[in-house]
Protein backbone atom coordinates (compact mmCIF):
# COMPACT_ATOMS: atom_id res chain seq x y z
CA UNK A 1 0.00 0.00 0.00
CA UNK A 2 2.82 1.93 0.55
CA UNK A 3 4.14 1.75 -2.76
CA UNK A 4 1.03 2.48 -4.28
CA UNK A 5 0.35 5.47 -2.26
CA UNK A 6 3.54 6.89 -2.99
CA UNK A 7 2.90 6.21 -6.97
CA UNK A 8 -0.81 8.23 -6.51
CA UNK A 9 1.25 10.99 -4.78
CA UNK A 10 4.22 11.69 -7.36
CA UNK A 11 1.39 11.35 -9.86
CA UNK A 12 -0.53 14.28 -7.94
CA UNK A 13 3.00 16.20 -7.63
CA UNK A 14 4.12 15.87 -10.90
CA UNK A 15 0.35 17.41 -11.88
CA UNK A 16 0.65 20.59 -9.54
CA UNK A 17 4.37 21.28 -9.72
CA UNK A 18 5.23 20.71 -13.77
CA UNK A 19 2.12 22.04 -15.15
CA UNK A 20 1.66 24.75 -18.18
CA UNK A 21 -1.18 26.24 -16.69
CA UNK A 22 -3.93 28.43 -18.27
CA UNK A 23 -7.56 28.64 -18.22
CA UNK A 24 -8.61 26.08 -20.85
CA UNK A 25 -5.41 23.82 -20.96
CA UNK A 26 -3.64 21.66 -18.31
CA UNK A 27 -0.24 19.18 -19.44
CA UNK A 28 -1.02 16.26 -17.60
CA UNK A 29 2.14 14.02 -16.26
CA UNK A 30 3.71 11.30 -19.02
CA UNK A 31 2.98 8.27 -17.18
CA UNK A 32 2.58 4.41 -17.62
CA UNK A 33 2.63 0.93 -16.92
CA UNK A 34 5.78 -1.93 -16.78
CA UNK A 35 6.15 -5.54 -16.00
CA UNK A 36 9.65 -7.25 -15.83
CA UNK A 37 10.29 -10.79 -15.72
CA UNK A 38 13.45 -12.41 -14.63
CA UNK A 39 14.22 -14.89 -16.51
CA UNK A 40 17.17 -17.64 -16.81
CA UNK A 41 17.72 -19.89 -19.87
CA UNK A 42 17.21 -23.66 -19.95
CA UNK A 43 20.30 -25.77 -21.06
CA UNK A 44 21.44 -25.71 -24.19
CA UNK A 45 19.77 -22.22 -24.62
CA UNK A 46 21.31 -18.71 -25.10
CA UNK A 47 20.57 -15.14 -26.37
CA UNK A 48 20.73 -15.93 -30.35
CA UNK A 49 18.09 -18.35 -29.39
CA UNK A 50 15.80 -16.04 -27.51
CA UNK A 51 16.15 -13.57 -30.60
CA UNK A 52 14.65 -15.83 -32.80
CA UNK A 53 11.43 -16.17 -30.65
CA UNK A 54 11.45 -12.63 -30.38
CA UNK A 55 11.66 -12.06 -33.80
CA UNK A 56 8.22 -14.86 -34.12
CA UNK A 57 6.77 -12.90 -31.17
CA UNK A 58 7.16 -9.59 -33.31
CA UNK A 59 5.22 -10.64 -35.81
CA UNK A 60 2.84 -11.92 -33.32
CA UNK A 61 2.35 -9.37 -31.54
CA UNK A 62 1.30 -7.06 -34.84
CA UNK A 63 -1.39 -9.10 -35.39
CA UNK A 64 -2.90 -10.06 -32.03
CA UNK A 65 -2.63 -6.62 -29.24
CA UNK A 66 -4.65 -4.51 -30.36
CA UNK A 67 -2.94 -1.78 -28.09
CA UNK A 68 0.35 -0.81 -28.21
CA UNK A 69 3.26 -2.53 -26.23
CA UNK A 70 6.99 -2.70 -26.80
CA UNK A 71 9.37 -5.27 -25.46
CA UNK A 72 12.76 -4.81 -24.55
CA UNK A 73 15.36 -7.49 -23.05
CA UNK A 74 17.77 -6.42 -20.82
CA UNK A 75 21.39 -8.19 -20.42
CA UNK A 76 23.23 -7.21 -17.05
CA UNK A 77 26.66 -5.46 -17.70
CA UNK A 78 28.06 -3.86 -14.42
CA UNK A 79 26.32 -5.98 -11.52
CA UNK A 80 27.10 -6.60 -7.95
CA UNK A 81 25.03 -10.25 -8.04
CA UNK A 82 23.75 -11.62 -10.94
CA UNK A 83 20.56 -12.54 -10.16
CA UNK A 84 19.30 -13.09 -13.90
CA UNK A 85 20.30 -14.15 -17.14
CA UNK A 86 18.52 -11.42 -18.87
CA UNK A 87 15.18 -9.30 -17.65
CA UNK A 88 12.32 -8.86 -20.32
CA UNK A 89 10.75 -5.47 -19.78
CA UNK A 90 7.40 -4.19 -21.54
CA UNK A 91 5.98 -0.80 -21.61
CA UNK A 92 2.59 -0.03 -21.74
CA UNK A 93 1.62 3.82 -22.23
CA UNK A 94 -1.66 3.21 -19.68
CA UNK A 95 -2.22 0.59 -17.24
CA UNK A 96 -5.42 -0.31 -19.38
CA UNK A 97 -3.53 -0.58 -22.40
CA UNK A 98 -0.94 -2.66 -20.15
CA UNK A 99 -3.73 -4.24 -18.89
CA UNK A 100 -5.29 -5.22 -22.12
CA UNK A 101 -2.22 -6.11 -23.96
CA UNK A 102 -1.76 -8.81 -21.15
CA UNK A 103 -5.32 -10.29 -21.76
CA UNK A 104 -5.09 -10.89 -25.35
CA UNK A 105 -1.69 -12.43 -24.22
CA UNK A 106 -3.31 -14.63 -21.51
CA UNK A 107 -6.08 -15.36 -24.15
CA UNK A 108 -4.10 -16.39 -27.84
CA UNK A 109 -0.56 -16.60 -26.46
CA UNK A 110 -0.52 -20.03 -25.89
CA UNK A 111 1.75 -21.19 -28.39
CA UNK A 112 3.75 -18.60 -28.17
CA UNK A 113 4.25 -18.73 -24.61
CA UNK A 114 5.43 -22.65 -25.54
CA UNK A 115 8.39 -21.09 -27.97
CA UNK A 116 9.71 -18.80 -24.95
CA UNK A 117 9.35 -21.81 -22.30
CA UNK A 118 11.53 -23.45 -25.03
CA UNK A 119 14.23 -20.90 -24.59
CA UNK A 120 13.94 -19.86 -20.69
CA UNK A 121 12.04 -20.17 -17.69
CA UNK A 122 11.27 -17.01 -15.28
CA UNK A 123 11.47 -16.87 -11.67
CA UNK A 124 9.72 -13.56 -11.09
CA UNK A 125 7.09 -11.67 -12.43
CA UNK A 126 7.12 -7.53 -11.23
CA UNK A 127 4.14 -4.40 -11.83
CA UNK A 128 5.55 -0.76 -11.80
CA UNK A 129 4.70 2.60 -13.34
CA UNK A 130 7.10 4.36 -15.11
CA UNK A 131 7.05 8.39 -14.49
CA UNK A 132 8.86 10.44 -17.45
CA UNK A 133 11.27 13.17 -15.63
CA UNK A 134 13.55 14.11 -19.11
CA UNK A 135 13.15 12.52 -22.37
CA UNK A 136 13.94 14.75 -25.16
CA UNK A 137 15.39 12.94 -27.65
CA UNK A 138 13.01 9.67 -27.73
CA UNK A 139 14.21 5.65 -27.21
CA UNK A 140 16.25 4.14 -29.55
CA UNK A 141 16.30 0.58 -30.50
CA UNK A 142 19.04 -0.20 -28.35
CA UNK A 143 22.00 1.05 -26.03
CA UNK A 144 22.65 0.81 -21.81
CA UNK A 145 20.45 1.64 -19.00
CA UNK A 146 22.03 2.51 -15.26
CA UNK A 147 19.49 1.92 -12.56
CA UNK A 148 19.53 3.38 -9.22
CA UNK A 149 17.53 2.60 -6.12
CA UNK A 150 16.06 5.47 -4.04
CA UNK A 151 14.10 6.00 -1.43
CA UNK A 152 12.54 9.42 -0.15
CA UNK A 153 13.92 10.92 3.24
CA UNK A 154 11.38 11.74 6.47
CA UNK A 155 9.91 15.24 5.36
CA UNK A 156 10.61 15.44 2.40
CA UNK A 157 7.85 15.89 -0.44
CA UNK A 158 7.26 14.92 -4.04
CA UNK A 159 7.03 19.18 -4.60
CA UNK A 160 10.48 19.10 -3.34
CA UNK A 161 11.33 16.35 -5.62
CA UNK A 162 9.70 17.64 -8.34
CA UNK A 163 10.96 21.44 -8.04
CA UNK A 164 14.76 19.66 -7.52
CA UNK A 165 14.24 18.16 -10.90
CA UNK A 166 13.00 21.13 -12.75
CA UNK A 167 16.69 22.48 -12.02
CA UNK A 168 18.53 19.33 -12.81
CA UNK A 169 16.38 19.27 -16.36
CA UNK A 170 17.49 23.04 -16.92
CA UNK A 171 21.18 21.71 -15.48
CA UNK A 172 21.38 18.89 -18.08
CA UNK A 173 19.70 21.26 -21.02
CA UNK A 174 22.27 23.86 -21.01
CA UNK A 175 25.33 21.26 -21.02
CA UNK A 176 23.45 19.92 -23.56
CA UNK A 177 23.28 16.18 -22.09
CA UNK A 178 21.15 13.42 -24.00
CA UNK A 179 20.57 11.62 -20.81
CA UNK A 180 16.54 9.88 -20.73
CA UNK A 181 15.44 9.77 -16.88
CA UNK A 182 12.70 8.31 -16.24
CA UNK A 183 11.28 6.85 -12.01
CA UNK A 184 9.95 3.58 -12.19
CA UNK A 185 7.32 2.71 -8.87
CA UNK A 186 6.66 -0.33 -7.36
CA UNK A 187 3.36 -1.81 -7.59
CA UNK A 188 3.04 -5.68 -7.49
CA UNK A 189 4.96 -8.44 -7.18
CA UNK A 190 8.24 -6.52 -5.96
CA UNK A 191 10.73 -6.64 -3.36
CA UNK A 192 11.64 -3.10 -2.73
CA UNK A 193 14.12 -3.78 0.45
CA UNK A 194 13.24 -0.13 1.06
CA UNK A 195 13.38 1.51 -2.45
CA UNK A 196 10.97 4.27 -3.03
CA UNK A 197 11.23 3.69 -6.44
CA UNK A 198 13.85 2.79 -9.33
CA UNK A 199 15.41 5.89 -11.27
CA UNK A 200 16.69 4.79 -14.88
CA UNK A 201 19.01 6.61 -17.27
CA UNK A 202 18.77 5.68 -20.54
CA UNK A 203 21.52 6.44 -23.46
CA UNK A 204 22.26 5.04 -27.18
CA UNK A 205 25.21 3.50 -26.77
CA UNK A 206 28.39 3.05 -24.43
CA UNK A 207 29.99 6.18 -25.99
CA UNK A 208 26.82 8.40 -25.80
CA UNK A 209 26.64 7.18 -22.04
CA UNK A 210 30.26 8.28 -21.69
CA UNK A 211 30.06 11.75 -23.16
CA UNK A 212 27.14 12.68 -21.24
CA UNK A 213 29.12 11.27 -17.84
CA UNK A 214 32.01 13.58 -18.98
CA UNK A 215 29.92 16.81 -19.31
CA UNK A 216 27.84 16.15 -15.96
CA UNK A 217 31.20 15.58 -14.16
CA UNK A 218 32.99 18.25 -15.57
CA UNK A 219 30.30 21.30 -15.60
CA UNK A 220 29.75 20.64 -11.91
CA UNK A 221 27.17 18.23 -11.48
CA UNK A 222 27.58 15.90 -8.62
CA UNK A 223 27.80 19.13 -6.94
CA UNK A 224 24.53 20.49 -8.23
CA UNK A 225 22.92 17.01 -7.72
CA UNK A 226 23.70 16.77 -4.53
CA UNK A 227 23.01 20.26 -3.54
CA UNK A 228 19.50 19.93 -4.35
CA UNK A 229 18.66 15.74 -4.34
CA UNK A 230 21.13 15.49 -1.17
CA UNK A 231 17.74 16.66 1.18
CA UNK A 232 15.14 15.03 -0.31
CA UNK A 233 16.41 11.48 -1.50
CA UNK A 234 18.76 8.72 -0.70
CA UNK A 235 20.24 6.72 -3.80
CA UNK A 236 22.40 3.82 -4.24
CA UNK A 237 23.79 3.22 -7.38
CA UNK A 238 22.21 0.28 -8.93
CA UNK A 239 23.57 -2.26 -11.87
CA UNK A 240 23.43 -1.08 -15.19
CA UNK A 241 22.32 -3.44 -18.04
CA UNK A 242 22.32 -3.44 -22.35
CA UNK A 243 18.88 -3.25 -24.19
CA UNK A 244 17.63 -4.27 -27.30
CA UNK A 245 14.18 -3.28 -28.63
CA UNK A 246 12.70 -6.93 -29.58
CA UNK A 247 9.52 -6.03 -31.08
CA UNK A 248 6.23 -3.70 -30.37
CA UNK A 249 3.06 -3.17 -31.50
CA UNK A 250 1.11 -0.25 -32.15
CA UNK A 251 -2.04 -0.89 -31.49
Amino acid sequence: MKNFALLICVLLASFSTSLAISDDHIELPVFGGVETFACDFVDGKGMDDLMKVTKKWDKWADKIHSVAYTGLVLSPFYYDALDADFYWVGFSSSFREQAVAQAEYEAKGAKMQADFDSVYSCKSHSQLAWVRVRDESGPTDEGIVDFSACAMLPNASQQDLSAADTKMNAFLTKIESSARIYRWYPMQGNETNGADFYQASWSGSFEEKGVNTDKFLQNGGVQLRDSLYGPIVKCSGGPSANYIQVGSSEG
